[in-house]
Formats: C-alpha cells, structure tokens, sequence
C-alpha cells in the first residue's frame, strides 16, 4: 500500500541531491510532486523523469529566498493540485569560508537560501497544510548539531533550522501540523562527490571519509528521502519537533 497516495508534496531545492532522493521515494510511495528549483533545465528533467516512470510531478522554477516567487510556487501547487499535505523545505548552499573571510553579500546569500527560505516556504504553505493536517521537514545537516569548522554562515543556518523546527512544532501542533528536521551527515550528492574530487587524493580521501563513520559509509539520497517518508506518513502521527540524525553514526564521535 501506498504511503502518500494522493497527497501533494513541494520539495525546494528537489532537481539533484538530497531534495532529489525526497522527490524519487515520495513519488514512488503515490505522492504529486512538486519539483521546484532556480534552474529550469535540470528542475524540467527531473519532473519528465518521475512522469516517465509513472509518477505525478509539476517543476514550479522558483527563487525560495523570494517572497513573491514563494507565494507564486504556491499558488501554482493548489492551482495544479487542490491542496497541500506536505513541505519539504530542503533548498540549500555552502560556502567554504570562516566569519573572518566571508563577505557581507556571502553572508546574506547564506542566510536568505537556507534560513530565510525554510521561513518563506512555511509561511505562505502554513494555511493550506491547517487545512489538511500536513507536514513539515527541514533539511538541517549534522553541522547542526555539532559545527564545522570553516563555514560559518552555513553553521549558523542548519542550526537556526533546528531551533526554529522546534518552535514552529509548538505553535503549529494545535493545527495538527507536525514540524521534524532531518540532520543528514556525509551523503552521495553531487557536493559531495566534487569535494572529494578536489582532494590531492581522491582514493585515500573517500577511504579516510567512509573509516569515520561506524557504519563503514556515506549514506545515499535515497535514504534521506525514507528518512522523510517516515516524518510525513502516518506512522509518525505522535512524532514532532525532532532533529533526527541521518549520518551512519559519525556524529556520535564528536
């Protein structure tokens, strides 16, 4: 059976990675995807594929850092669909540069894609999910939780994702909205992959990568998509303002 038969998730930031292994396993459990992304051509290739393979998607080309271009992706979801059931406001960048090195337009950038976004995203999808007693995941990262060193304004916002799934969970509870965030550690993403292409040593530098985790690997995008799954299904009915570390163990050396 089915998991999301019939409900409507949006997924920000869903054309490659981790938003990508949401949309895959959200489509294939019955749900109407709504792909969105800045980038047409790749947001536009992920929607025909999902469609291709049976599944129900729309690309929304949308600027989650935009109030207007938020309110406008909604509005064209209940247009296409009726209604909202779920949020995934998983949309992010990185930039590799400490407090010291980073610009004030670096610093903004950071903040208006992955904090502000979550803020936008949930304000204007808030009112349809009351409707529909929805769900809401952010994408926090295992950064969240413990810090890393050399990007502090992408620290500062996958922990303010934390608190503020926290505090949304509470204020929306009465509405029957549940708020959970997912903290993904190292993952198979094509962020990822380039890192470890611009190590001196490709080879060593994935082996060195995989031998901290306990579990002997990075995770792959599919299982943060089933990490999502659960948070939004049914079967989590009575769980809300987690922060549920999806990382092979690594953080539990921390």
């Amino acid at each position: 059976m089915m998991k999301l038969k019939d409900m409507v998730a949006i997924i920000t930031g869903s054309s490659k990675g981790i938003g990508l292994g949401c949309a895959l396993v959200f489509s294939r459990e019955g749900a109407k995807v709504v792909i969105t992304s800045r980038h047409r051509n790749e947001g536009q290739k992920i929607a025909d594929r999902i469609n291709s393979e049976g599944g129900n998607a729309v690309y929304l080309q949308t600027d989650v850092s935009k109030s207007e271009s938020v309110k406008k992706m909604v509005e064209e979801t209940v247009k296409e669909f009726g209604k909202i059931d779920i949020l995934i406001n998983n949309a992010a960048y990185h930039i590799s540069k400490n407090v010291e090195e980073t610009t004030e337009e670096e610093w903004d950038f950071i903040i208006d894609t992955n904090l502000k976004s979550v803020f936008l995203c949930s304000k204007y999808c808030i009112p349809y999910l009351r409707k529909t007693k929805g769900a809401i995941v952010n994408m926090s990262s295992m950064v969240g939780l413990v810090g890393q060193g050399n990007a502090g304004a992408y620290s500062a916002t996958k922990g303010g994702i934390i608190a503020m799934t926290k505090g949304m969970a509470l204020d929306f509870a009465k509405d029957g909205i549940r708020v959970n965030c997912i903290c993904p550690g190292w993952i198979e993403t094509p962020l990822v992959e380039d890192w470890f292409s611009q190590q001196k040593d490709t080879k060593k530098a994935r082996e060195y990568i995989y031998s901290v985790h306990p579990l002997g690997r990075i995770g792959t995008i599919e299982e943060c998509g089933y990490a999502a799954l659960y948070l939004v299904s049914n079967e989590s009915s009575f769980v809300t303002g987690i922060a549920l570390p999806i990382d092979g163990g690594v953080t539990l050396g921390y």
